[in-house]
């Protein structure tokens, strides 16, 4: 994870101005992916020359001196036996690891890519990046499990940077044992310690003729989403659970024509779904990022769940590799045998193993000599190493919404549908060792002089990202106050805005020390209040919290909640509808705010998503429709209160 120099060329150059533009949302179509160089490219829709790049290499961040934005203190406190307890060889401590983790594209890399996709299509060009709507990264390392075997574990997962060049921040707490070995393995090239993303980009499928039904009453009823069985789920769990549904008819994908692009159907009926009954972790009215470590309705934290996940596929995956390697061994074996015209006992043992796999009429039979034997052992050996080895779990997790949906949900694929792609990659922190004796980076600490003790609370906002407070924050403040034993009053106060936000990697502290504060568990208790400012001046400002957590998690009192609005082409098209012009009015800290969505039969876009800011827990808004008719008066509906994540506007008044 260096960093090389970077030679700025022409070619470069543009790309570089490219970047510095505003950021801007980009409409590509996700089903068409393109392999150019190092990047994977997507087509924009309308111009056919146009694509977007995908951010997906990552590295720890730098401050200006080249030193990484990462640090690892490992600290020990000394622990008194109680009365008659033996003694204390060893004191108790641990660790924690902080890293600002960037995705980026280096010039060289985009370069590469442009040449790239001139050769394969002239003309066509990169116009800048794809933005990420959303995106969780997590780190992988290795602890003790209860054989005592070293065993791989999801140790934390945090919000993921969504722009070219931006940072994101994750801590992780450790064990003693595990703070010892991830430190031993910092004194080798590879360390023990990895970053695994998964990210979720927003764009269009292609038309394809197929029609999603989704029976919601049936859905609900699943054991898997009953009442009391769990209310926080990971993607993996839901997908087994629609899994499952689908064998049973709740969930149908009615497909004309051939079934090629099924499992992307499939998918996308799954996203539509999980849409409406779900809300993504951190974000819209989601479980918090910090509630992963927490355990839910079935006793075990996400955290947990994920590397329960991880340690099962890692299985299923390596005994599918060990079939394939082993069929590889007896179809060499047994044509080796076959040249010389003689099964060899090998090749017997093998068709005896091998059992029900080995057809009847096969059994003990000589077939004559393949030709190329070798080509067709490297073919074997080329599927089973394509069998790949999971590297982490399915971190997103969703839980569902209050509101429930009802009846039966149909969707036409036959346009230019909305949806949602989720990429996954990672990579390993890199090598370390110059920095091994900067105690900047490295630290050692033992906690035990209270007269020199302090306390950093760490200060973390679930639920949004640099991208959002663009959108409708101005900031927020947090003021912390402290009465220590002797009454002094430590007052604290931390101020976060888009810029600090993002530069800081969603990370801030607050600090108090040690004035006469004899008992130590009381020195822990404090309290704090937020004050939240939104675009047009709305401020909502909260009561105060008692508190005594080493952390902070601020959840905004109103949160981005995604509405999606479809329409039937066939039915616009029988009103001679030109332009269908929807309106979404909600409330903002008391400021009202407007969200227009323009649907176009003449452009095939019959659907489209919208993000309002709604009070968390609350999906209430006023919507008004028009509908502009080929050689009649326009048709409207006046403001209407809903609740519905998803608005229906093809049922035309008067019509």
């Amino acid at each position: 994870m260096g960093r090389e120099k970077i030679v700025v060329t022409l070619g470069t150059l543009l790309f570089l101005l490219a970047a510095a533009m505003p950021v801007r949302a980009v409409q590509v179509v996700i089903d068409k992916p393109v392999k150019a160089g190092e990047l994977t490219l997507f087509p924009g829709i309308g111009d056919q020359n146009v694509y977007y790049y995908v951010s997906d290499k990552v590295s720890l961040a730098t401050h200006a001196n080249g030193k990484p934005q990462f640090s690892f203190l490992r600290y020990v406190q000394n622990v008194q036996p109680g009365v008659g307890e033996p003694e204390a060889r060893e004191g108790s401590g641990g660790g924690i690891v902080h890293a600002l983790v960037m995705l980026g594209v280096s010039p060289e890399q985009l370069s590469e890519a442009q040449r790239e996709l001139q050769r394969v299509k002239p003309g066509a060009r990169i116009e800048g990046p794809v933005i990420y709507k959303s995106g969780k990264f997590g780190i992988i390392s290795s602890f003790t499990d209860a054989d005592g075997k070293l065993t791989n574990k999801v140790v934390g997962i945090g919000n993921a940077p969504i722009l070219d060049g931006e940072k994101a921040a994750i801590s992780i707490h450790l064990t003693k044992e595990g703070a010892k070995i991830l430190w031993e393995s910092f004194n080798t090239p590879t360390p023990d310690i990895s970053f695994s993303f998964e990210m979720e980009i927003d764009g269009y499928l292609s038309p394809h003729r197929a029609l999603i039904v989704a029976n919601f009453d049936q859905i609900y009823q699943h054991q898997a989403f009953g009442v009391g069985i769990a209310s926080t789920y990971l993607s993996a769990e839901i997908k087994g659970a629609f899994d499952d549904l689908r064998r049973t008819g709740a969930i149908r994908l009615e497909q004309v024509g051939d079934d090629e692009d099924l499992e992307k159907l499939i998918t996308t009926a799954y996203n539509k779904i999980t849409e409406m009954m779900f809300s993504p972790m951190g974000s819209a009215g989601g479980p918090s990022i910090a509630s992963v470590t927490s355990a839910t309705g079935g006793g075990r934290s996400l955290l947990d769940k994920a590397s329960t996940l991880l340690t099962n596929s890692r299985k299923e995956a390596r005994a599918e590799r060990d079939r394939l390697r082993r069929e590889e061994t007896a179809r060499t074996t047994t044509s080796t045998g076959r040249e010389s015209g003689t099964p060899t006992s090998a090749s017997r043992s093998s068709a005896e193993s091998e059992g029900s796999r080995v057809p009847a009429s096969r059994r003990g039979t000589i077939q004559p000599p393949r030709r190329e034997p070798r080509a067709a052992a490297e073919a074997s050996r080329r599927r089973s190493d394509e069998v790949t080895v999971p590297s982490i779990a399915v971190v997103a997790a969703y839980e569902i919404k209050r509101v429930r949906q009802r009846g039966t949900f149909r969707i036409d694929l036959n346009k230019y549908t909305t949806d949602k792609l989720t990429l996954r990659f990672d990579e390993n922190i890199g090598d370390l060792r110059e920095h091994r004796n900067d105690d900047t980076v490295f630290r050692q600490v033992n906690l035990d002089d209270p007269l020199y003790r302090q306390r950093e609370i760490a200060v973390m906002v679930d639920g949004l990202n640099a991208d959002d407070f663009g959108n409708y924050v101005n900031f927020v403040n947090v003021l912390l106050q402290k009465v220590h034993e002797n009454r002094d009053i430590t007052n604290e106060e931390v101020n976060i805005k888009r810029d600090s936000f993002n530069s800081e990697g969603n990370r801030f502290s607050l600090l108090y020390g040690w004035k006469g504060d004899q008992d130590r568990r009381r020195w822990l208790d404090y309290r704090y209040k937020t004050v939240w400012s939104f675009f047009g001046g709305g401020t909502v400002e909260q009561p105060w919290v008692d508190s005594n957590a080493g952390a902070i998690n601020l959840a905004p009192p109103y949160l981005k909640q995604a509405v999606m609005v479809e329409a039937d082409p066939l039915t616009l098209q029988d009103a001679g509808v030109r332009a269908v012009d929807v309106r979404i009015y909600y409330d903002l800290a008391g400021v009202e705010q407007v969200k227009r969505v323009l649907l176009r039969p003449s452009q095939n876009k019959f659907s489209d998503t919208v993000d309002v800011i709604l009070p968390a827990g609350q999906l209430e808004y006023e919507y008004e429709v028009t509908w502009m008719i080929r050689n009649k008066p326009s048709a409207k509906l006046n403001r209407t209160k809903t609740s519905d994540s998803i608005l229906f506007v093809d049922e035309i008044p008067g019509s």
